[in-house]
C-alpha cells in the first residue's frame, strides 16, 4: 500500500476530488502509475520501429530490402544492433554503403547468376 504522502504528492495537479479525496486520488494515481510504465517500456519498442523504418529507406538507396540487409548482415556475422546501424547509415553513409555490399555479396555469391541462366529452354 502507497502512504498517503506519496499518493497525494503524484495527485498534485489533478482536476477535481481526485487531488483532495484519498480514495479517489489513491484510483487516479494507481491508473497513472500504470500508464507511465507502459510508456517507458513502449518507448523501446517505438524506438526499434523507427530504427527499422530509418535502415529499410537508406538500404532501399542501394537497391536492397531490409530483410534482406539485415539476413546478409546476419550470415556475414556482422554482429551491429538496429541503433548503431541507424546511426551509421546517419552520420557515415560511405560505410553503410561497405555494409550494404558485404550483405549484398553474401545473400548473392557470382555465380549464382551463372547458373540461373535459363535463356536455353
Amino acid at each position: 500500500r502507497i502512504p498517503r504522502e506519496i499518493v497525494f504528492a503524484v495527485a498534485k495537479g489533478m482536476y477535481g476530488r481526485s487531488k483532495r479525496c484519498f480514495k479517489l486520488a489513491f484510483v487516479r494515481v494507481m491508473k497513472e502509475l500504470d500508464h507511465q510504465f507502459y510508456l517507458r517500456h513502449r518507448r523501446r519498442h517505438d524506438m526499434r520501429i523507427f530504427w527499422v523504418t530509418r535502415l529499410n529507406a537508406a538500404s532501399r538507396e542501394h537497391n536492397l530490402p531490409y530483410s534482406r540487409f539485415i539476413s546478409g548482415l546476419g550470415r556475414a556475422n556482422v554482429d551491429l544492433n538496429r541503433k548503431m546501424l541507424c546511426t551509421l547509415a546517419e552520420t557515415e553513409p560511405v560505410s553503410f554503403k561497405c555494409l550494404v555490399d558485404e550483405s549484398k555479396r553474401i545473400m548473392r555469391p557470382p555465380g549464382l547468376a551463372a547458373r540461373r541462366d535459363l535463356s536455353n529452354f
